[in-house]
């Protein structure tokens, strides 16, 4: 309703609708009543679009990989070698990374554009459980 606050709350977001999801937040953290904070479970990495990823700009910047589009979907290739909780291999290994870095991006991207400065990434469960164990929280100090 509005001159309500909201929380943003969403869990298994398969690759690209984590990303439309961030988008939304920080669209709606220009609005007068901005959602107080996130806490997004992402998954699926292999499922990212190089259209609805939010932090191009950070993988072209920071990142080895992923800075084209063709560069983008080998990285996200990569990270579906890393969603076995069982397997211990190096190549399991930089999937994990390869995942890890898609998220740190999306933290990057709620910091520079939607304000939450202490977005974060929160493992919530042991890898051992289930490799998709990775949450974006971020909350904001904002005047009510």
């Amino acid at each position: 309703p509005p001159g309500r606050r909201t929380v943003v709350v969403a869990k298994h977001l398969c690759g690209a609708a984590s990303d439309y999801a961030l988008r939304a937040v920080a669209a709606a953290c220009a609005a007068p009543h901005p959602p107080l904070a996130i806490v997004l479970g992402t998954c699926c990495h292999h499922r990212c679009e190089w259209g609805a990823y939010p932090a191009r700009d950070f993988l072209r910047q920071s990142a080895a990989v992923g800075r084209s589009r063709s560069e983008f979907g080998a990285l996200c290739r990569l990270s579906s070698r890393g969603v076995q909780a069982a397997e211990r291999s190096a190549r399991a290994d930089t999937g994990r990374r390869a995942k890890d870095l898609l998220d740190e991006g999306r933290v990057r991207f709620l910091r520079e554009h939607a304000g939450f400065e202490d977005a974060r990434l929160v493992t919530y469960v042991d890898g051992a459980v289930t490799p998709e164990n990775v949450l974006i929280v971020a909350s904001v100090a904002r005047d009510s």
